[in-house]
């Protein structure tokens, strides 16, 4: 009777064993593709930021150049001129965004 116990025991616990195995192995294929999805997640926030300094430096110089185009022009023309870049800065981003 007693040794029986012992078996049951045994058995329940290798049992619990295989259990706690096959969980940690499963918690580990999880923690591996989290880590690589937080990678990949990462690299796309690289490129979005280096994209984004792109279009700041070519904001700036499209600014720099609308600033001198105003100095050059004035009255209704310069009015024209204002709405003309707004267009195509509206175009742009929006064109940018959409990709």
């Amino acid at each position: 009777w007693y040794q029986r116990r012992v078996r049951e025991a045994v058995v329940s616990t290798q049992s619990t064993g295989n259990i706690v195995g096959q969980s940690i192995g499963r918690l580990k294929q999880i923690g591996t593709a989290i880590g690589d999805e937080v990678e990949d997640q990462n690299q796309l926030l690289d490129d979005f930021y280096s994209d984004m300094g792109q279009t700041e430096k070519r904001m700036q110089s499209v600014q720099k150049k609308v600033d001198k185009i105003l100095e050059k022009v004035d009255g209704k023309k310069q009015n024209l001129i204002i709405g003309i870049l707004l267009v195509i800065m509206v175009i742009v981003v929006i064109l940018f965004f959409s990709t």
